[in-house]
C-alpha cells in the first residue's frame, strides 16, 4: 500500500482511482465489512483511502485526554491487508480547516488527486465547520464529473458496532464487548523503556510501556499476550498487564507493566504488541507490599487459566501474521 503525503506528487497514483474518505480509528469489524463493501465498489479501479492527520478531534481539542484506539502505524498496517492500494494523510491544519465544501473537493479531490469516484457514509460532514453534507458533495460531484456513492452504513453493519462504542467499554473496563466489535485482541503498541524496576524488587520483573497519545483503559489488571516485533523471539507469550498509576506506590502517571511469564530476556527498546485478553479486576492500593505480592501471586494464577485456550493463541498468531509483516 503506498502512502501518500505529498498532494503534488499524488495524481500518479490516484488519477481516476475510487477513494473512501475516513479515519478509520480502530479498524473494528464495521470498518472492515465497509471497506471491502467499497472495494467491491470500485471494482478493478484503483482504491484508496483518505484520512486526516491529526484526527480533526485532536485538532480542534487540543491537549485533551488520548482517545484514538490504534496507533498509526496499527492502523495502517492493518488497512493494508484489506486491498486497499493507497493511503492519502492529508494534513489537517488551518489551511484546510478552512475551506469550504466547493473549495475542499475543487482543490483536493478535482486538481490534486483527480479521483473518478467518492464513497461516504450518508452521515458524512465535510468543509469548514462541517457545513457540506452528502447530497452537498453530490452536488459538488456533478460539477466537477465526480461520481458520488452513499453508503447507508446501518445496512451494513449487523450489529451496532462504532469507535466511540469501543472506547465506552474499554475505559468500563468491559474488554470482552470491545475486543468482540473490534474483532480482535485490543492492542498497546509501544517501546520498552526504564521503570524504577519496582517489579523485580517484588519477585515480578516487568516490562513498561509507556502510554502515549491512545485510549488508557480501565486501571486494572489484564490477562495478556504479548509479541516482540523483533526476529530474535518468534513465539508469542503469556503474561499479566497492569494498566494504571500504582497507588500503592504513590505514583500519578499512567503506564502498562507487563510481567511476562517464563521470560528472563532484556528487551529494553524494542517494540512490543500488548494484546488484553481479559480484564481481571480493578487497580487497587494495598496497605502494604506483602499484602500486594499475596494479590499479584493470585493475578497470575487467574491470567493463566484465562490464557489456556488453545484457541487464543491460534486467533493471535493469524492476526500477528496477517498485521505484522
Amino acid at each position: 500500500m503506498k502512502i501518500i503525503r505529498d498532494l503534488n506528487n499524488a495524481e500518479k497514483f490516484t488519477k481516476l482511482s475510487t477513494i473512501i474518505i475516513g479515519n478509520f480509528d480502530g479498524v473494528h469489524l464495521g470498518h472492515q465489512k465497509i471497506i471491502k463493501k467499497c472495494s467491491q465498489i470500485a471494482s478493478s479501479n484503483k482504491f484508496g483511502i483518505l484520512t486526516f492527520d491529526p484526527h480533526p478531534r485532536d485538532y480542534f481539542k487540543r491537549n485533551k485526554i488520548p482517545f484514538k484506539l490504534t496507533s498509526k502505524e496499527q492502523k495502517y498496517k492493518m488497512i493494508e491487508r484489506l486491498n486497499v492500494n493507497f493511503l492519502i494523510e492529508l494534513k489537517f491544519d488551518k489551511n484546510i480547516e478552512i475551506l469550504s465544501p466547493d473549495q475542499f473537493v475543487k482543490s483536493i479531490i478535482f486538481e490534486k488527486l483527480g479521483v473518478k469516484q467518492i464513497i461516504v457514509g450518508n452521515d458524512f460532514c465535510f468543509g469548514n465547520k462541517r457545513s457540506g453534507d452528502v447530497n452537498c458533495l453530490k452536488t459538488l460531484g456533478k460539477r466537477y464529473n465526480i461520481n458520488v456513492y452513499s453508503l447507508d452504513l446501518k445496512k451494513i453493519e449487523e450489529d451496532k458496532i462504532s469507535s466511540t462504542l469501543i472506547r465506552n467499554a474499554l475505559t468500563e473496563g468491559k474488554l470482552d464487548i470491545a475486543n468482540k466489535m473490534l474483532g480482535y485482541y485490543h492492542k498497546i503498541y509501544g517501546l520498552v523503556v526504564q521503570g524504577d524496576k519496582r517489579g523485580r524488587e517484588l519477585g515480578f520483573p516487568t516490562i513498561n510501556l509507556e502510554l502515549k497519545d491512545i485510549i488508557v483503559p480501565k486501571y486494572g489488571i489484564y490477562s495478556c499476550m504479548i509479541k516482540v516485533l523483533s526476529s530474535d523471539f518468534q513465539d508469542i507469550y503469556k503474561g499479566v498487564a497492569s494498566i494504571g498509576t500504582k497507588p500503592t506506590f504513590g505514583k500519578n502517571e499512567a503506564n502498562c507493566e507487563v510481567y511476562i511469564f517464563d521470560f528472563s530476556e532484556s528487551i529494553y527498546n524494542k517494540k512490543v504488541i500488548v494484546s488484553l485478553v481479559k480484564f481481571q479486576r480493578d487497580e487497587i492500593k494495598y496497605e502494604s507490599i506483602e499484602k500486594l505480592k499475596i494479590q499479584m501471586k493470585k493475578d497470575c494464577k487467574i491470567a493463566i487459566n484465562n490464557l489456556s485456550k488453545n484457541e487464543l493463541l491460534k486467533d493471535e498468531k493469524k492476526f500477528l501474521e496477517k498485521h505484522t509483516t
